[in-house]
């Protein structure tokens, strides 16, 4: 690696610490934000029945589960990283714009967050696993869209882009990323969806810019 190709890593470092200040600050910033969960569980694919059989279902088989809480819980920062250092080291240029997309997709997430949130189903509803209490950085309200999501889609666009048989093993683990959340009860289907429309807004908008 070259180190000219070094000087990208303080960028990354500094969208990915940007939203551990957005979130430090998002107590005082975010006391204005609407609850949508009401209005979110008129939805389909939101009942208690839809959630606990997924859930279960999950937990059931041992090796999918076991499968899936290991690529959640990596799910955040691999979905940042791994693109990351995948582009510093093939392209200054490539990497430069994953930079920017991952700005755009905490700064609209930054927005919507301010605006209104939901509750995870995991918070709404009992279901049969066990959760962690959230750390500072994965605050209650960052649900939807999901954090996670709009990260793994933002690099699998990225990575889609190559058409490369190399990536194929990034490419499996960023897209079972939003499938961990979902089947886990983290987050809604709706997050994940609303993850990937935030992504694909933010490589639009890189594009443009």
């Amino acid at each position: 690696m070259t180190r000219q190709r070094l000087k990208l890593l303080p960028i990354f470092l500094m969208v990915y610490l940007s939203w551990d200040a957005y979130a430090l600050v998002y107590p005082i910033i975010g006391r204005w934000s609407v609850d949508i969960t009401g209005y979110l569980l008129r939805l389909p694919l939101t009942s208690y029945g839809f959630e606990y059989s997924l859930v279960s279902w999950t937990v059931s088989h041992g090796l999918i589960h076991g499968v899936m809480r290991a690529v959640y819980r990596a799910g955040f920062v691999g979905s940042f990283w791994l693109p990351a250092l995948y582009f510093i080291l093939k392209s200054e240029e490539k990497a430069k714009r994953l930079a920017r997309r991952f700005a755009l997709g905490f700064g609209i997430l930054a927005v919507s967050f301010i605006l209104f949130h939901v509750h995870a189903p995991h918070v709404v509803y009992t279901l049969p696993e066990r959760y962690k209490p959230n750390d500072w950085t994965a605050r209650p309200e960052f649900v939807f869209p999901s954090p996670h999501c709009t990260l793994a889609f933002i690099g699998l666009l990225s990575v889609f882009d190559e058409k490369r048989r190399e990536t194929l093993p990034l490419a499996l683990f960023l897209a079972l990323v939003p499938i961990s959340t979902v089947l886990l009860g983290e987050h809604w289907v709706w997050d994940a969806l609303a993850g990937f429309v935030v992504a694909l807004l933010a490589v639009e908008l890189e594009k443009r810019v």
